[in-house]
């Protein structure tokens, strides 16, 4: 591959888009110079961390506004001689869009989420969908992380189907030498945060936003307290945060299920905090291409997934238990299932396979012949 630099766009660079730029750009190779233009957010530590690691340069906008944002967009075409743009979700393609008009770089948009009907609504709405799709379809590339994902974005906007810009498909993959199950102590996360090592752990991982369902998680256990099917030992730890962790907290409380819920903030050690579950639950109401399923997989821990989009597509051909998203019967039975079945042999028997299945290994192969055709030349 010929050198190139390549700018990238994240105006959120949160959660799993964040996780995503930690495992791909660290492994792009040299002949990659990337430069990342994100906003500035609560995780700026964690980002900068991630970067340096990565051998990317961090250019944080620190005024919240739009604007700024595209302005900072701007100066960094301006001076930087960039080869190609990626921008990760549509609020980011739009920035780069608007302050690329000018310098005419190859722009790739990723695609890691969908056009949230709550976010379009009114005439604001219709606006905001107007001006979307017809960027999205001027893009050079719009590159999808999954088939799910890009299938529900052509029912959004049917017009997708015949522009012009080129479209693809590259599935996420995840450092898998993070997630070796023979290296590291267990116990560490019970240790710091006073958790008998008796009890089984069920982990809900992630921010704590509508899009993953946690919300059903709560109604579950309360449902399965209910029928007294919970062991007296289960407990559900919820490692993250988000706008809705406030809401979960007090739900959580005035359900009388203090005594089975353990809230953890954010913390970088994924690796750390999967060898202390004993089961992976993931409620999602959508997911783009997940990673989360991947590191639990390839860590051989029994997993709990809905079938939502994006979801499903990761879990197809594992051992995950999967239930139909937003029914809490379904959930609940599925955790009863794994207090009380031997499960983790099957989970155990699929690492292999998992390894081979998720590594990123696989997506930066994808990802550099992508930049080979869209860059624009030195």
């Amino acid at each position: 591959m010929r050198r190139c630099r390549i700018l990238v766009i994240a105006r959120w660079p949160l959660g799993g888009i964040r996780t995503y730029m930690r495992y791909v750009y660290g492994a792009l190779g040299d002949d990659c110079q990337v430069t990342l233009v994100a906003a500035s957010t609560h995780e700026n530590e964690a980002l900068r961390q991630d970067c340096q690691a990565s051998g990317v340069r961090l250019v944080l906008s620190e005024k919240p506004d739009v604007m700024s944002f595209v302005r900072q967009i701007y100066r960094e075409l301006a001076n930087g001689n960039y080869n190609c743009i990626q921008s990760h979700g549509f609020i980011s393609g739009i920035c780069a869009y608007v302050a690329n008009i000018r310098f005419d770089v190859p722009h790739i948009l990723t695609v890691h989420g969908i056009l949230e009907d709550r976010l379009l609504q009114g005439l604001t709405g219709k606006v905001k969908m107007t001006a979307t799709s017809w960027i999205i379809r001027h893009v050079d590339v719009l590159y999808s992380v999954s088939h799910d994902i890009q299938t529900h974005l052509f029912e959004q906007i049917p017009s997708l189907a015949g522009a012009s810009c080129n479209k693809v498909v590259i599935l996420n993959g995840i450092d898998t030498s993070k997630f070796d199950v023979s290296h590291g102590d267990k116990g560490r996360l019970r240790h710091r945060f006073d958790l008998d090592k008796d009890l089984f752990l069920a982990g809900f991982v992630g921010r704590f936003m509508q899009q993953k369902g946690f919300n059903y998680l709560i109604d579950a256990i309360e449902l399965l307290s209910a029928q007294n099917s919970l062991p007296d030992n289960f407990k559900v730890v919820a490692v993250g945060s988000g706008d809705y962790e406030e809401h979960y907290r007090s739900l959580v409380v005035s359900k009388g299920l203090s005594d089975r819920f353990v809230f953890i903030p954010f913390q970088s050690d994924m690796a750390g905090i999967y060898r202390d579950l004993d089961v992976v639950v993931m409620p999602s109401v959508w997911e783009a291409c997940p990673l989360q399923p991947m590191e639990a997989l390839v860590m051989g821990i029994p997993l709990v997934a809905s079938n939502c989009i994006g979801l499903r597509e990761v879990v197809h051909d594992t051992p995950a238990l999967v239930f139909e998203s937003g029914d809490t019967r379904a959930l609940a039975e599925c955790l009863r299932r794994v207090c009380s079945e031997p499960l983790q042999e099957r989970f155990t028997a699929f690492m292999p396979e998992a390894r081979n299945r998720f590594d990123v290994s696989r997506t930066v192969v994808d990802l550099r012949a992508l930049f080979e055709r869209t860059a624009r030349p030195a």
